[in-house]
C-alpha cells in the first residue's frame, strides 16, 4: 500500500479536493468571512491626528511659558501650532534668548516637534 504522500497522484488528488472544499464554502461561514475582512479595512483606514483644541491648546501653552521666563524677551517672538508641530516665529537679539526660547518651547512641547524659525538679530549691529 503507497502512502498519499509518497504517491504524486494521491497528493495532486488531495492538493485539488482540499482547493475545491475551500472554493465549496457554506453561504454563512463565507459571508462571516467577508464581515470580518470588511472590518479590519475599516480599521486600517482610522488615523488619528491633532485637532484644533489640542493645538490651541499646545500654543496657549508655549506662548504663556515664553511671557512668564524672566530671561527670554517674548515680544518679537509668535507661536504657531499645525497638527501638533510647534514653530516659534520672529526675531531674537541675543543668542541665548533664542537657545531658552527653544528650550523652553521643547519641554512645553514634549513629544511634539518644535520647529525654529527665529531669526538671530544681534543689537550691536550699526544702523546706519
Amino acid at each position: 500500500m503507497v502512502a498519499a504522500r509518497d504517491d504524486p497522484i494521491g497528493l495532486l488528488l488531495a492538493v485539488a479536493l482540499g482547493v475545491a472544499g475551500l472554493a465549496v464554502r457554506p453561504p454563512a461561514q463565507a459571508q462571516a468571512l467577508t464581515a470580518q475582512v470588511r472590518d479590519e479595512s475599516t480599521q486600517q483606514e482610522v488615523i488619528i491626528t491633532g485637532t484644533r483644541q489640542a493645538d490651541a491648546a499646545l500654543t496657549a501653552k508655549v506662548m504663556t511659558v515664553l511671557q512668564d521666563d524672566p530671561y527670554v524677551f517674548a515680544g518679537h517672538i509668535s507661536v504657531v501650532t499645525e497638527n501638533g508641530t510647534v514653530t516659534l516665529q520672529g526675531i531674537a537679539l541675543d543668542p541665548s534668548d533664542l537657545r531658552r526660547a527653544l528650550m523652553l518651547a521643547r519641554r512645553v512641547a514634549g513629544r511634539w516637534r518644535v520647529v525654529n524659525k527665529i531669526e538671530l538679530i544681534p543689537e550691536d549691529l550699526d544702523a546706519d
